[in-house]
């Protein structure tokens, strides 16, 4: 293990807490990297370098003259799974700090140590999510099999029960104050929920946390999510949103697009929690490509800008949430209700269908889903 100047630096940190005394830690080549006098960091410590060449279990400087950029004091080597990494030392004079030197090499140690323990934590966290990403966004159990089983046991990731996907979002766009780290402390609060339960897991992407649990009934799912959404909502104060697949997918992947299209329409509705539904429209016309949908209104209108089409989107939106009522419509709008007779007249003219049909009104309300789904994606 090497000696970081950032491990170093919160060692000195914790020392100085119970030591009055200035403390220094150096490196394998025996350069000062932190301590309480900042000013001599960077500089060489002679001392630590005749205890990393000699192999000396300690070494009592009794003068500032005696080594190069060393003061008065003890020092002792930092060992690590028996190899000398660093030396710690304290400045003094030697008969006031000699009775602290090897508490002060014991706690750093011990320091160490911890510190390290909570390196593998997140090296291990980080494995064990690139492990869970490649599954669910790639096809590591399909172009690796025995290797992803073999990763699966290291983990101790049950990949042959049936799976739930559910997928958070946090948008920035909507959650404007929120910084990295909070994000960051998101993350671990959603970690640590799932810790809580049996085989549930997580991995971060660059937009949502993805969330990979045992088989569980809607009615179990949906518990679960809203205990998620209130964690985050009075933990954090941001509004987040959640989608989860039907359960009746036949692999993570499909599992996982079907959560993430329940996510996107959550964020649409600003329902807190969509449960995929392969039978919602809204689902299917954010699977259109842009493209198509300019197209379609286009020509439903015969009207070449969106801005043109607008208007008449606003006017259909109060129509069609009227259900048919002129009278309501009107109110709502308003205007009288033969203006209101006048305009849906030149919309029939324009369209060729009449949004007072029962048997055409649903070609209206397809077209304001699709220019609302335009809308949201250009803003």
């Amino acid at each position: 293990m090497l000696l970081s100047a950032g491990v170093a630096e919160a060692i000195v940190a914790q020392l100085s807490q119970v030591m009055e005394q200035h403390i220094n830690i150096m490196d394998k080549s025996g350069i000062i990297v932190a301590s309480t006098d900042p000013n001599r960091v960077g500089a060489i410590h002679g001392g630590a370098v005749r205890i990393l060449e000699d192999k000396l279990p300690e070494l009592i400087i009794e003068t500032n003259q005696e080594y190069v950029g060393a003061k008065n004091g003890i020092n002792l080597p930092i060992e690590f799974n028996n190899e000398i990494i660093g030396v710690i030392g304290l400045t003094g004079k030697s008969e006031e700090v000699y009775k602290y030197g090897r508490i002060i090499k014991k706690m750093t140690e011990v320091l160490l140590r911890d510190a390290y323990n909570r390196e593998q934590q997140v090296i291990e966290q980080k494995a064990k999510d690139r492990f869970l990403e490649e599954w669910v966004l790639g096809k590591y159990d399909i172009n690796y099999p025995l290797e992803f089983k073999r990763m699966a046991d290291t983990f101790g990731i049950d990949v042959v029960t049936k799976k739930r996907v559910m997928v958070i979002s946090v948008p920035k766009q909507i959650n404007k104050n929120i910084s990295d780290q909070e994000l960051t402390e998101v993350s671990r609060s959603i970690r640590g929920y799932l810790k809580g339960l049996d085989q549930a897991h997580m991995f971060r992407t660059s937009t949502s946390f993805v969330c990979i649990f045992n088989f569980e009934d809607n009615k179990r799912m949906q518990v679960i999510s809203e205990k998620i959404y209130q964690l985050l909502s009075n933990r954090f104060r941001v509004q987040a949103f959640i989608g989860l697949d039907t359960g009746e997918e036949k692999d993570i992947r499909t599992a996982y697009d079907n959560a993430n299209l329940a996510l996107k329409l959550s964020m649409k509705t600003s329902r807190p929690i969509t449960i995929y539904d392969a039978l919602n429209v809204d689902i299917f016309i954010d699977l259109i490509p842009l493209r198509f949908k300019l197209a379609y209104l286009e020509r439903f209108f015969n009207i070449k800008s969106l801005e043109e089409i607008e208007e008449w989107i606003e006017l259909l939106r109060v129509f069609l949430a009227s259900e048919g009522s002129l009278t309501h419509a009107s109110e709502q709008l308003f205007i009288h209700k033969n203006t209101l007779q006048y305009r849906l007249n030149k919309l029939s003219e324009i369209t060729g269908y009449d949004p007072r049909k029962l048997s055409m009104a649903y070609l209206f309300t397809i077209a304001v889903k699709l220019y609302d789904s335009i809308k949201d994606r250009t803003q």
